[in-house]
């Protein structure tokens, strides 16, 4: 299961964004998605991924935006097409469509991507136990913290038992990649019982081990991590203020 490994996207970096407190973590992408919903020209909307986009190149994680790049081009091909084939406007394009709903869909293309950067910035800064630090000190329910810390690991593991599936097929002789796009797709469809049954015992596995740990059976929880505010995190606060304080004056303009 090594491939597993290579699937998280987590970096060990001395970068500024890196030594964040993670509740400043959490801000940061917090603020990304409120840019996305005040923002609602596509300027301002790249300007934003320009912003995101040196933030990961400040975090030395441009790879992890390129290993993720098939997400980007079909979340993007998938919106500009869908809002141009239903948008609506009194300028037409072609047949049916028009240009309000092409301008909508790239609005709405930039909008995801930039929801998409944002997360991947995020993951490859902050490791799980500072998600569930972070939103501890927000004042959420440890359980919670530990649900979404839980999936965020799991994922990759999800993928990582796919593709060892997807191996142990083809050492059978079966090559799913082989053939039409349907037939690819048909190929697929019998990977998925092995994946999902794997799935199914790791997580009963780690149930049966969190209950033989007591977990929850003692609320007040202590942590060997001890994070604090500096003057980075108060600089990197007051930077996502202001650009959200920015985004609002420019969507009410």
């Amino acid at each position: 299961m090594s491939g597993a490994v290579d699937l998280y996207l987590y970096l060990e970096r001395d970068s500024p964004l890196h030594r964040l407190h993670p509740v400043t973590k959490i801000a940061l992408i917090a603020g990304a998605c409120v840019l996305g919903l005040l923002l609602a020209r596509p300027p301002h909307l790249l300007a934003a991924g320009a912003l995101f986009l040196g933030l990961t190149a400040l975090a030395g994680a441009l790879g992890n935006l390129w290993r993720v790049r098939v997400f980007f081009a079909l979340t993007t091909v998938a919106s500009i097409a869908l809002w141009t084939l239903v948008g609506r406007g009194p300028t037409p394009l072609v047949l049916w469509m028009t240009r309000e709903g092409l301008a909508a869909g790239i609005t709405a293309a930039l909008r995801i991507d930039l929801f998409l950067a944002a997360g991947v910035l995020y993951l490859s800064i902050a490791r799980n136990e500072e998600s569930i630090a972070g939103l501890r000190r927000l004042g959420l329910p440890y359980p919670l913290c530990f649900a979404f810390s839980t999936a965020l690991r799991l994922a990759p593991t999800l993928v990582g038992t796919g593709w060892a599936v997807k191996e142990a097929q083809q050492a059978r002789g079966l090559d799913p990649d082989r053939g039409t796009p349907l037939a690819r797709l048909r190929n697929h469809v019998p990977l998925l019982v092995p994946t999902f049954l794997s799935t199914i015992r790791m997580t009963h596995h780690l149930a049966m081990s969190l209950e033989a740990r007591g977990f929850g059976a003692n609320r007040r929880r202590t942590s060997l991590l001890v994070y604090r505010f500096g003057r980075l995190d108060a600089l990197a606060l007051a930077g996502v203020a202001a650009a959200v304080f920015a985004a609002a004056l420019l969507r009410g303009a």
